[in-house]
């Protein structure tokens, strides 16, 4: 016949209330379903009554985890499922050697493409009328302090729109404005002196608009 609680050594008695404190322990640290069921044991279960009242006395059981403040929870709740926010781009890439924001139905960024081409200049063209890339449309007008495409980068430096273009190109200015940190470092110094000044548009109109006398004011 197997010993019963009032039965055992003392000191064996003391290690099993010891082993049952920490399985409790643990169980309110896991929670849920299987910390109730042992404290609901511990708390009604003559065996476990019998050796608090001899050894640990009924303050042994463990209180129930206090629950999070409200106001923490929901932060903790809103940063689990809020995706982190991306950090924004420049606009501007000096590894390219020129890109226009522009639109293809626009005869500005037509032109200034044209003007690249003529030079066989590689460029990114971004255009602005796609859905996907209609986000850029606030940052440009924000960071250029221009309304009207195209916006145009060289080497990463914003130099205007279309009229901007022209103008580089005639001072001559174009292969200066395409070259990188680098190889600019290394040109002759007349090169080097060379300063490609910003000419944002901000009353520019299409060629189209401009051939239409309704459109004059």
């Amino acid at each position: 016949m197997p010993a019963t609680p009032s039965r055992l050594p003392k000191e064996l008695a003391s290690k099993l209330m010891t082993s049952v404190k920490a399985a409790i322990d643990r169980a309110d640290e896991v929670g849920g379903d299987v910390r109730d069921y042992v404290k609901e044991r511990w708390d009604h279960d003559p065996r476990f009554a019998k050796l608090r009242s001899r050894f640990g006395g009924a303050a042994a059981a463990p209180q129930k985890a206090k629950p999070v403040p409200a106001p923490l929870a929901n932060a903790v709740a809103v940063a689990a499922v809020t995706p982190p926010v991306a950090k924004s781009k420049a606009l501007g890439n000096p590894e390219i050697k020129a890109q226009v924001y522009g639109k293809n139905s626009c005869a500005w960024t037509g032109r200034a493409m044209t003007v690249l081409e003529k030079h066989k200049v590689d460029y990114d063209f971004v255009d602005l009328e796609q859905p996907e890339n209609e986000h850029f449309t606030l940052g440009l007008s924000t960071e250029t302090k221009q309304q009207t495409v195209p916006y145009i980068y060289l080497r990463g430096v914003f130099v205007g729109g279309y009229n901007a273009l022209a103008e580089i190109e005639r001072l001559g200015q174009l292969e200066v404005a395409m070259m990188s940190k680098e190889e600019r470092a290394a040109a002759p110094a007349h090169m080097r002196s060379v300063e490609i000044v910003a000419r944002p548009n901000t009353d520019e109109v299409a060629p189209a608009e401009s051939m239409d006398p309704s459109a004059a004011e």
